[in-house]
């Protein structure tokens, strides 16, 4: 019973804490700021962006917080 609820957890996982907003000024070409220093996202063309948000992945906030 333990492995099917695992299972549940596994599937449905909440992607929301990973949503980051958009840039409104970058999404009009008009943010001078580089994505580095915008607080908001700056998503290249080929991301989908819904709701004025992005879903960033998982992984590549995991590999960003342990620079050595």
């Amino acid at each position: 019973m333990a492995m099917v609820n695992m299972n549940n957890l596994l599937n449905g996982k909440d992607s929301r804490w990973l949503q980051l907003e958009v840039c409104r000024e970058f999404q009009r070409n008009k943010c001078t700021r580089p994505d580095t220093e915008c607080k908001f996202a700056h998503p290249p063309a080929n991301v989908e962006v819904q709701n004025g948000r992005v879903t960033a992945c998982y992984d590549s906030i995991k590999v960003s917080g342990t620079k050595t």
